[in-house]
């Protein structure tokens, strides 16, 4: 079962029908939102348990459950192939090459979430799974966005024989984020928070770009700079 700590991650799982349990803070169901929470899953036939605080504190993996902890079911099986399948329209994938810190991840999400991602590509070793903390930062985006483990060499050969181009953003790129062509079908490539992205891979990408830094500072958070280019990406296919 996943397990979504707070507010927006519980409310997010109910509008999916995903929810099967909630458990509420004992004295915190007069919270109007807490309230109408209730009131929902209730409608839902699904079963809320009022607890102590000192039942959630054990129960919590984040430390940050807002007086609310709820189960849900599994993701569907998502794959590369499903997802190109499906999209049906200029697809926008990303792939995150060794992003570790759950909070990056759970920020990524909630970004793509917004910014119209199809799915999320991860690898097997050497990345942040898919946790509570992932998706209590995502404040729940985590569960409308596509994410699988694959090996991302597989993954990349199979975007370039499907037509997407593969953009990196790397602090080694030649060119500036908002002078590429960043519409169209597209894979991003992310690199982790302190080794960026593997030299090999970097290699196999169509194009790198870099975020240019007017401070001391040589790169932005990871999070951050992957909603920069994907809004560019936006801005891009809205003034076509």
């Amino acid at each position: 079962m996943i397990q979504l700590e707070g507010l927006n991650p519980t409310e997010e799982g109910l509008k999916q029908g995903r929810v099967t349990l909630i458990r509420i803070e004992r004295g915190r169901e007069s919270n109007p939102k807490i309230k109408a929470l209730i009131d929902t899953a209730y409608k839902k036939g699904i079963t809320v348990e009022t607890v102590s605080r000192g039942t959630l504190d054990k129960l919590s993996v984040t430390g940050k459950h807002q007086g609310i902890i709820a189960y849900a079911q599994p993701y569907p099986q998502w794959g590369l192939s499903e997802v190109l399948e499906e999209s049906g329209r200029e697809v926008c994938i990303l792939i995150l090459d060794q992003v570790q810190d759950p909070h990056n991840v759970g920020a990524i999400l909630r970004t793509c979430d917004g910014a119209g991602v199809d799915g999320v590509i991860i690898p097997k070793k050497g990345a942040a799974d898919v946790t509570a903390t992932v998706h209590r930062v995502s404040m729940g985006a985590s569960l409308n966005i596509p994410v699988w483990q694959q090996s991302i060499y597989t993954a990349i050969k199979t975007l370039k024989d499907e037509g997407l181009k593969l953009i990196a953003l790397d602090a080694t790129g030649q060119r500036p984020y908002y002078m590429e062509d960043l519409t169209g079908p597209t894979a991003f490539v992310i690199g982790g928070e302190d080794r960026g992205i593997n030299p090999t891979l970097l290699k196999k990408c169509d194009q790198v770009v870099h975020i240019p830094m007017m401070g001391r500072l040589a790169s932005l958070n990871v999070s951050v700079a992957t909603a920069v280019v994907l809004y560019e990406r936006l801005r891009q296919q809205e003034n076509r």
